[in-house]
């Protein structure tokens, strides 16, 4: 486990030198954080639905989740851990069905299914209320543990997510189809650590996203959680989606920011800075 996080790191900083120098920045920095810091951390896995879900979780405090995107990892949050750990935060980190360290299992992907993958490990850890940070797929997932069990919920930020497939670009739905072939097949094996498992994990992702989530206004009218929808303007979700969906919430805020689908990573710092502000600067009742 150390050398695979250890290569897809280096491999982090690589296109970070080559492409964005914020993102190498930002992968040193965690990695000297994940060196110095003194952070409680706790590692397990819990069954769920035929699959050994993986989790990992640092720091004290009110608990904050972060479910990453579909074909990526806990990983990927590599610029917003650190800062949600140090200003207070207990930050848990699931790997997904089927990528990083978890296993795939047999049963078809829905969001229901991601979700109650999760609450097996909030159960484990005896988090019975938690804030949500999801990214793409994992917003789509914290829009459905916010509609079916409310109660464990009480606030989200929902990153380039969206609620039925319609809210994709029509360029992003037309690449949705198919394998990944070379160098992009090379590095989805290693990003979302599914290796030989990744045509596999494709064919049910990318049905996923053709096929679901499929959330209808008056549902995310029953969503009672405060919500930020921050949505790139140059995302594969269109601004006219995250705008419907802020709308039809019941308490639902949005941003828009410069940036395609990896804001999270391509603009760290600003999305940090929402969440931060969104979230209360570490305290679970927004400094109330």
């Amino acid at each position: 486990m150390i050398k695979y996080f250890s290569l897809a790191l280096i491999g982090i900083v690589v296109v970070g030198l080559v492409h964005w120098r914020t993102i190498s920045v930002n992968v040193a920095h965690y990695l000297i954080w994940r060196l110095t810091s003194t952070a409680t951390i706790v590692k397990g896995q819990v069954r769920n639905a035929n699959a050994e879900i993986h989790y990992v979780s640092y720091g004290s405090g009110p608990a904050v989740l972060l479910l990453h995107g579909g074909l990526s990892n806990r990983l990927s949050w590599f610029s917003q851990v650190p800062e949600l750990v140090d200003a207070g935060w207990r930050v848990i980190l699931p790997d997904t069905r089927g990528h990083g360290d978890s296993d795939l299992g047999g049963n078809e992907l829905s969001y229901r299914l991601l979700a109650a993958d999760v609450f097996r490990i909030l159960d484990r850890l005896s988090i019975q209320r938690t804030d949500v940070v999801g990214w793409s797929d994992g917003g789509n997932t914290a829009l459905l543990m916010a509609r079916y069990w409310p109660e464990r919920v009480r606030r989200m930020v929902v990153i380039s997510a969206n609620f039925n497939p319609g809210g994709l670009t029509p360029e992003a739905r037309e690449e949705n189809t198919g394998p990944s072939r070379g160098i992009e097949r090379w590095w989805k094996r290693w990003w979302t650590g599914a290796g030989d498992r990744l045509h596999n994990l494709e064919v049910r992702v990318q049905r996923l996203w053709r096929t679901r989530p499929n959330l209808q206004p008056a549902d995310l009218a029953d969503i009672a959680a405060p919500t930020l929808v921050i949505v790139g303007d140059a995302d594969v979700v269109s601004t006219t989606h995250a705008r419907l969906m802020a709308k039809y919430l019941a308490n639902g805020s949005l941003a828009v920011i410069a940036g395609g689908h990896f804001t999270p990573v391509t603009q760290a710092r600003r999305v940090n800075e929402w969440i931060a502000r969104f979230l209360g600067e570490g305290t679970p009742d927004g400094g109330s």
